[in-house]
């Protein structure tokens, strides 16, 4: 006999990983109900001295009990019932608890009987998942499964990825890329219609380039704002207290790494759609990302004609 404790800490656990565990749990224990479905036939039989029973079920069960954000739980012994409820409300179920047990009696020929109970228990919630695993060394019936949950954690994704890490660049990329046409635009245009303004930019050449770059950060800030905070708000580290800064005479709050890579991320509740929310900022970060050297050299041309300009 064996026991292990496994804690998800900083990984990214998805409905396919937790949908393939639940199933292979139930395959499990329906292969070995039908063992002992066909050996009960078998031995009814016969004396009991006669019997031979390769799984004799002590017991053996898949249950779950669901919580909801409802203040409603849901135990449930059928299988194929948890699954409905677990496809169909992902969103709504703030904890699952996983109860599997193998519990049975191998007998053979000259009357050797061996008990043996063996399980895994999980609890899942938003920010965790906690395994409890109980095997026999002298049976390996659940092995496989103990194997399978293991390589699903070790080859999930890390919640503190690049998303998080370089959430302040991405963003500046995004909200450059988004607000230098328009930065351009409107810089261009005072330039041609405001006299005052071209006189401005003709005295000192470097001002054209920084007024299209300060309006890019106001405008495309602004807008990029709105495409990555509702995608970030879910994903992001919570803020911890850092100190005081007595020059703006406030408090500093930094984001709280070390409790953030403690935890884990469940695609339950209100997590279910967070892996999207990562994949979208990803696709948003390289579609502006190719935009920018484009950008750029639309502006480095403006500025040489914005220069040939000002020695007329």
């Amino acid at each position: 006999m064996y026991n292990d404790r496994i804690k998800v800490a900083n990984k990214i656990i998805s409905y396919d990983a937790l949908f393939e565990i639940f199933s292979k749990m139930y395959e499990k224990l329906t292969y070995y109900q039908k063992i002992y479905y066909n050996e009960e036939i078998q031995n009814r039989v016969l004396e009991y001295k006669y019997q031979k029973w390769n799984f004799k079920d002590n017991g053996s069960h898949l249950k779950f009990e669901v919580d909801f954000y409802d203040d409603t739980s849901i135990t449930f012994d059928n299988y194929n019932n948890f699954i409905g409820i677990f496809n169909s409300r992902l969103e709504d179920i703030k904890r699952i608890y996983v109860r599997f047990k193998l519990s049975y009696t191998i007998k053979d020929e000259i009357h050797n009987n061996e008990w043996y109970t063996q399980y895994i228990n999980m609890t899942i919630k938003e920010e965790k998942m906690d395994i409890e695993i109980s095997l026999n060394s002298g049976d390996k019936k659940i092995d496989d499964i103990y194997e399978l949950i293991k390589n699903k954690i070790l080859t999930a994704p890390e919640k503190y990825d690049m998303v998080i890490k370089k959430k302040t660049s991405i963003s500046n990329i995004v909200g450059l890329s988004i607000g230098l046409i328009p930065g351009l635009i409107i810089s261009t245009l005072l330039l041609l219609f405001v006299p005052n303004i071209r006189n401005i930019f003709a005295q000192s050449y470097v001002l054209y380039p920084i007024c299209v770059l300060f309006l890019s950060f106001i405008i495309g800030g602004t807008i990029s704002s709105s495409k990555l905070d509702g995608l970030y708000k879910n994903i992001v580290p919570e803020k911890k207290y850092a100190g005081y800064d007595s020059n703006k005479g406030s408090s500093i709050y930094k984001d709280d790494i070390d409790k953030y890579v403690e935890t884990s991320e469940i695609l339950i509740g209100k997590n279910s759609n967070n892996l999207k929310c990562r994949d979208e900022i990803m696709e948003y970060y390289e579609k502006y990302k190719k935009n920018i050297p484009y950008e750029l050299g639309v502006l480095l041309l403006l500025s040489i004609i914005v220069i040939f300009l000002g020695n007329l």
